[in-house]
């Protein structure tokens, strides 16, 4: 299992998501139905690299993920939650037969309105590392 689909599967224990877990985009949704829900966003990472041995096994993989509820005490109730969950993550392996993931490193979340669907949104970026 690849580093995105093992993400997928660790983010789907949060229940309060209900599993609407999304890669880049969501479907259109309104305060009263779709939500909340969780996007994230990866790419494949950049391989560690040694003088004298070139790049090696290890790589660093940069993601983002925004958390969307329509009222504000949700979206800090499962941000707390995926940042928990983020933590336990560090030292073992993730998702079914996922990478082992030897380091993880969150950033501040950073809470937004928006006002045009009347939503909160957090976004929450991480650093992993680990070997292939």
């Amino acid at each position: 299992m690849d580093f995105e689909a093992a993400l997928k599967k660790e983010l789907e224990t949060v229940t309060i998501l209900n599993k609407r877990i999304y890669p880049l985009t969501a479907p259109e949704a309104i305060p009263a139905n779709g939500v909340p829900y969780l996007i994230y966003i990866s790419s494949e990472g950049v391989r560690a690299k040694s003088i004298g041995e070139g790049y090696l096994s290890g790589k660093t993989v940069n993601a983002e993920l925004h958390i969307v509820a329509a009222r504000y005490a949700d979206l800090k109730a499962i941000t707390n939650n995926v940042v928990a969950l983020l933590i336990g993550m560090e030292q073992r392996v993730i998702g079914t037969g996922g990478p082992y993931i030897q380091e993880l490193t969150y950033r501040t979340p950073v809470e937004i309105y928006e006002s045009q669907p009347k939503l909160y949104r957090c976004v929450t970026e991480i650093q992993v590392y680990f070997e292939e």
